[in-house]
Formats: C-alpha cells, structure tokens, sequence
C-alpha cells in the first residue's frame, strides 16, 4: 500500500492570522510572496487614509484564499504526479481519492475562514 501525505497532514492555516498567511505562501507559492507584501502595504495605507480596518480585512480573507488553494494545489499536484507513475489501478485509485479529500478539506476550510 502506498504512503502518501493525506489530508490529515495537511499544514493548518491555523487561525488565519497574517503570520500563518505569510508562512502558507512562503512554503508553497514563494513566487507570490513579493505580491503579498505589495498588497499588505496598500492595505494598511488604504487603512491609515480611510482610518478604517476595511482594506485589512479584505486583503486577509483574499490571501487566506490563495493560501489555501496554494497549499492545497502543491499537495494535490505532488499526490496526483508521486502516486500514479508505475503504481496499479488500484494504487491510483486510492490516490485519487486521497486527492479528493485534500480538495474537499480544502473546501471546507475555506467556508470555514470566510465565515460561510
């Protein structure tokens, strides 16, 4: 049987704090880092000027999105691509159930942050 990560590994967005934001996209999309401070920085600005904590929360619940579909994109492709090369049917069975249920994790989380 194959070993593969699971949704119970899944690396939690915790609270959804700018600091677990931060991490989440350091260790799965660090090509998007430069983008999140760029934006963090207009939110705060925008914040001062409007003296308002609107744009924080905006730019927040957007980032815990592309965190958690960044983080879950980089697990589902290294599951789909590490579980399917020279594995049986039923191996890729497994893993594409697996796969399924790091999506649908992922899904659920995301109601979860954004309050639905």
């Amino acid at each position: 049987m194959m070993q593969l990560m699971g949704p119970r590994a899944r690396p939690p967005l915790s609270d959804g704090s700018l600091a677990a934001v931060r991490a989440t996209i350091i260790a799965f999309a660090p090509r998007r880092l430069p983008e999140l401070d760029r934006q963090r920085d207009q939110a705060f600005s925008q914040a001062l000027e409007t003296d308002s904590i609107g744009p924080v929360h905006l730019f927040l619940q957007r980032w815990r999105t592309v965190a958690a579909t960044e983080r879950d994109l980089a697990i589902a492709t290294r599951l789909f691509c590490g579980g399917r090369e020279g594995h049986n049917t039923e191996e890729r069975h497994e893993s594409d159930l697996e796969i399924a249920a790091v999506l649908l994790a992922a899904a659920a989380e995301k109601n979860l942050l954004e309050g639905d």
